[in-house]
């Protein structure tokens, strides 16, 4: 290691140093992050580097478990393109750390992790997030330390998990280590993360709510350079409480997603509270008002009662105010007008992925576009995410990898690279490994320009609440499913589709000839409602000619009013299927989709006098 790259190196551990001795200290001696700097070797890719791993103080003095990768060799001048890379929900910094560019086991990780991106000249900051594992998760060293006293999960808050990244990527920059425009990348919860920080730009959120520049703790300017979401959400109150207003704008507008409050998506809710009591260190119920998860759980899973409105919108105001990037209108409005300050997003989204839906991407790449046309925001969609996707297609993920570090290459390296071909690209699920075909516009319907309506005045269709829809229910509930392939995603193939019970009915059409399905189908519903609140979902299928059936997408709306005559319009999950001729399509509408979506309290029961399902297809057909 040479003279220059010595002295950078205890330039940093003396500030970390320093980060260290904050009113809440980590511990009683200080432990810098580079003082365990080794050199090592990816025998693989023949490739050495540095790994440095220690305890960084956050700006509260909350440490956080972080990792370091470094190219070997003399720091550039001016410092590395700085990335951080952040994880899931229950996961830890190692997600996005291996051993060689490429493995197995991983799709979305495969030359895309720490080692691929310092073999290209990048620092890659990785750590775990505040309130998990090692940074005063249940397992941490720390756990019973005075530092770890209040250092719980506050759900990926601007004003916490957010505020980490930065002052984190900050102590690196006043160190002479990285550059002041840093790329940020991350999956799941470290995408709604990477959204966040996207909006904020340069800016960060202190505890109390004000905003203010973004500057290291030595006073550098600093700005998100890029941004990579992978599966994540921009709207993490639609994604967990859909009320079927949400859409791209293309089929149906895009509308309130908090009024009426949504359907709970109960068995992932149900999922991630109880696998973070493992991993993560939550607040004490009533210890913190802005991050109270268990009363939040609680309370929302209660679902529809009288006290609902007393508590639910403290609730969603915490979730949309400091969670959510789609609801920092007055940033993006600022971001607009000032185009230097627009962060460059390549959002990856799946089109199967029930948690975290393909319009959590395009609605917020349409709104960011809307603030300024020339906004550089691109979405890929595919067949990946969270289940029942297949999020393991290597065929798949080699190509949306490249396209991402060609990204982050251009504008966080500012060494060759570039942006996607086209603004939207969007690929055709398959049920094999293979990849489908990829659709591509630089506007949102221009992907699928065409459409096929299928409709039916036919009487006879009722629902009711009260029964259970089992039959289609369990097979098709995410969670569910996971867990019977074997931990795998894929395609839901029922042997024989699920008959009709009390709670839904069913609208089948023959398909006369093949046509792709690319987008969100938008549903039509007109019924004389029994009751005054009710869940009016639905799921697409394909029928083949031996009476198999497999799931295409599903939608949840949630329907408030007085009895009588009404109407439910809204958008499906945004998907890519290809129908063939000589196969039928089945529309089933029901008010119990349990356990994936939360069974209303209220009673109420539905009879259709028509039903109108509008597909954007790539090509219409003229039969």
């Amino acid at each position: 290691m040479g003279t220059s790259a010595r002295t950078r190196l205890i330039s940093l551990a003396a500030t970390l140093a320093l980060a260290a001795l904050s009113p809440q200290p980590v511990q009683t001696a200080p432990l810098p992050l580079l003082s365990s700097c080794q050199a090592r070797a990816d025998q693989t890719d023949s490739f050495s580097y540095r790994f440095c791993s220690g305890y960084v103080a956050s700006f509260d003095g909350v440490p956080l478990d972080t990792d370091l990768t470094l190219p070997a060799g003399a720091i550039p001048s001016g410092g590395y393109p700085l990335l951080v890379m952040m994880h899931g929900w229950g996961a830890s910094k190692s997600y996005w750390e291996s051993g060689d560019f490429c493995h197995s086991t991983s799709a979305d990780a495969c030359n895309y992790n720490n080692l691929w991106f310092a073999h290209r000249g990048y620092a890659v900051l990785t750590y775990t997030a505040r309130g998990f594992h090692g940074s005063c998760g249940p397992d941490s060293p720390n756990a019973a330390s005075p530092a770890c006293a209040r250092g719980w999960t506050h759900l990926s808050d601007l004003r916490y998990e957010v505020h980490d990244t930065q002052y984190v990527a900050g102590l690196l920059v006043d160190a002479g280590l990285a550059r002041p425009g840093i790329g940020v990348t991350g999956l799941s919860y470290g995408a709604g993360q990477t959204w966040l920080l996207a909006v904020m730009a340069n800016r960060v959120m202190s505890p109390d709510g004000t905003l203010s520049k973004w500057k290291s703790p030595g006073g550098t300017p600093l700005q998100i350079a890029a941004a990579v979401p992978k599966y994540g959400w921009s709207d993490l109150a639609d994604a967990l409480q859909p009320n079927g207003r949400s859409s791209d704008g293309v089929m149906s507008p895009d509308g309130s997603r908090t009024n009426p409050f949504g359907n709970e998506k109960t068995s992932y809710v149900d999922y991630f509270f109880t696998s973070g009591q493992q991993s993560a260190r939550y607040a004490a119920p009533g210890q913190d008002p802005t991050a109270d998860l268990t009363t939040w759980y609680t309370e929302i899973s209660a679902g529809e009662t009288p006290a609902q409105a007393s508590y639910a919108p403290g609730i969603i105001t915490q979730i949309t105010q400091f969670r959510s990037a789609y609801y920092q209108n007055a940033v993006i409005a600022s971001d607009a007008a000032s185009p230097k300050r627009e962060t460059p997003i390549f959002a990856v989204q799946g089109w199967t992925d029930a948690l975290f839906p393909e319009s959590q991407a395009a609605s917020m790449i349409r709104k960011l576009r809307a603030a300024d046309p020339a906004w550089p925001a691109y979405m890929y969609a595919s067949d990946l995410g969270h289940p029942p996707a297949n999020n393991g297609k290597f065929s798949e993920w080699t190509v949306i990898n490249q396209a991402a570090t060609a990204f982050l290459d251009l504008h966080v390296k500012r060494s060759g690279g570039g942006n996607p071909t086209s603004i939207y690209q969007e690929q055709v699920v398959t049920c094999d490994s293979t990849a489908g075909p990829v659709f591509a516009s630089n506007t949102v319907s221009g992907v699928a320009p065409g459409r096929v309506t299928f409709q039916s005045s036919q009487a006879g269709h009722l629902t009711a609440s009260a029964p259970s829809d089992a039959a289609a229910g369990v097979p098709t509930d995410p969670i569910a499913f996971y867990a019977a392939n074997g931990g795998e995603g894929g395609c839901v193939k029922l042997a024989l589709a699920p008959p009709d019970s009390g709670a839904s009915t069913s609208w089948t059409f023959p398909v006369c000839a093949d046509f792709t399905l690319l987008g969100e189908p938008g549903l039509q519903l007109d019924a004389v409602i029994a009751g005054t609140d009710a869940e009016i979902n639905s799921r697409l299928w394909d029928v083949a000619p031996d009476g198999s059936a497999v799931l295409v997408t599903r939608g949840a709306y949630r329907w408030t009013g007085s009895p009588g005559a009404a109407s439910a319009a809204y958008a499906l999950q945004g998907t890519g299927w290809r129908f063939v001729a000589g196969h039928a399509l089945r529309i089933q509408v029901t008010q119990n989709d349990m356990p994936y979506l939360r069974l209303d309290n209220y009673p109420s029961s539905a009879v259709y006098s028509t039903m109108r399902l509008t597909i954007p297809a790539t090509a219409p057909i003229s039969c």
